[in-house]
């Protein structure tokens, strides 16, 4: 194979990957905005900013925990997992990440997750069911939580918007510039 075909089979691979690759972002992303819930079913992991100091300083304010979808029946004491929980009782529930404190099944065979905050040998107040799990803890990344917030914020989307629209209108001026040019031999 000449070095030629060997360049453009190169960049077509690199073509498909690239198209791949962002076919999968974009799918990623609608799910996330138009079912959030179904994000961690479809791709197996889901990502949540830490808002609060309840698991510092194993988690802390701004950290990006990413969560996997649970298999209920291995969950254990200690664990820790991600819930939606109505916190402040006002009916809206959120997303909280805390250890597991018990584990119990009520009158009926349902299963009863209660949990704690870091150092708290106490239970939260809440009591969840297997519909309120969300995920298990997998890994975190520490500040990154901060970035993930202004992105989704709608100043954060604005300027997004308006980099790549920019960066856009550079590469087809350098590119329209390049085909205007004659090409020289040596």
């Amino acid at each position: 194979m000449d070095l030629a075909k060997k360049k453009e089979t190169s960049k077509l691979i690199g073509t498909i990957l690239f198209f791949v690759v962002a076919g999968l972002l974009l799918f990623y992303i609608l799910i996330e905005a138009l079912l959030p819930t179904m994000t961690i079913k479809i791709f197996q992991f889901k990502p949540f900013v830490v808002i609060t100091e309840s698991m510092e300083p194993v988690l802390n304010v701004n950290d990006m925990v990413v969560a996997t979808n649970p298999n209920l029946d291995n969950l254990e004491v200690g664990d820790i997992i991600t819930f939606e929980a109505d916190i402040d009782y006002n009916g809206t529930k959120e997303y909280v990440t805390h250890y597991i404190h018990s584990i119990s099944t009520d009158g009926n065979g349902n299963r009863i997750f209660r949990t704690n905050r870091y150092g708290s040998t106490v239970a939260d107040t809440w009591t969840l069911r297997d519909q309120d799990v969300i995920g298990v803890y997998w890994f975190h990344i520490p500040a990154i939580g901060a970035v993930l917030q202004f992105l989704k914020s709608p100043f954060g989307i604005a300027a997004v918007g308006v980099n790549i629209v920019i960066i856009g209108a550079i590469v087809f001026i350098v590119k329209s510039d390049k085909k205007g040019k004659p090409q020289t031999e040596l």
